[in-house]
């Protein structure tokens, strides 16, 4: 039996980082409160805090200037990437875990909402892929987001099966960190209208077969992102 791996406290540091970069809460460009008050709101040491900025220098994620202080580097795109190959490095096999369950599950939910969901209920999946479609063309990452996670909410709801539902909403919360990260396009949003289409078609095979291509697709990404450190848009990403 393998041994349990637990989080040094510069790891967890990291990670609090990084999490706050990608919900937007530092903005790139944006300078780090001084240490010694980082390091109080955090609750960890200052040897610590100082081995976890260290790391994410290394990462290229914060920038040091010398008089200055400690900045969120100016390239916002290549810190999302950085963030998820951090993740990715940190706890692998629990990342590969998600994606199989994820392509399991929702799977199953797009097979049985293809089947059970109302009309009211396909209805407001059609608003939803309307409203992803514009946000795309407007390029409004948040707008997408926040659609992009409603649209798999609703399907698991479409399924009427409350075991999978709750399965679903263990995997969604992990989901939106997800969409934060990958690109948003036109081909992304594409399979997701190919699985509503099935879904108004009523045909729970090809609605299964399309949400497995749309989380497939979403895994090649996260294997691009870590084959490369260079940034290089993947343009069939989706979530």
């Amino acid at each position: 039996m393998d041994p349990i791996r637990t989080q040094s406290i510069p790891e967890v540091v990291v990670q609090e980082i990084l999490n706050m970069i990608s919900e937007g809460s530092w903005k790139a460009g944006s300078q780090l409160p001084p240490q010694r008050q980082l390091a109080q709101e955090l609750g960890v040491s200052m040897a610590s805090l100082r081995e976890a900025i260290q790391s994410l220098q290394g990462m290229g994620v914060l920038v040091s200037r010398h008089g200055q202080g400690t900045f969120i580097s100016h390239k916002p795109t290549q810190i999302v990437h950085r963030v998820l190959l951090l993740a990715l490095a940190m706890d692998q096999d629990q990342l590969i875990d998600f994606l199989d369950a994820r392509r399991a599950v929702e799977g199953g939910l797009a097979y049985l909402a293809a089947k059970r969901a109302s009309a009211e209920q396909i209805n407001d999946l059609e608003n939803l892929v309307k409203g992803m479609r514009v946000a795309v063309n407007q390029v409004d990452d948040e707008r997408f987001e926040e659609l992009d996670i409603s649209f798999h909410r609703l399907i698991a709801e479409m399924s009427k099966n409350d075991i999978l539902q709750f399965l679903g909403s263990s995997l969604f919360d992990t989901l939106e960190k997800f969409i934060k990260i990958v690109p948003h396009t036109v081909e992304g949003w594409q399979r997701h209208a190919g699985v509503c289409e099935a879904i108004i078609n009523r045909d729970p095979n090809q609605s299964e077969k399309i949400m497995h291509e749309l989380v497939d697709t979403s895994a090649a990404y996260i294997q691009f992102l870590q084959s490369t450190e260079n940034g290089e848009e993947y343009e069939e990403s989706s979530s």
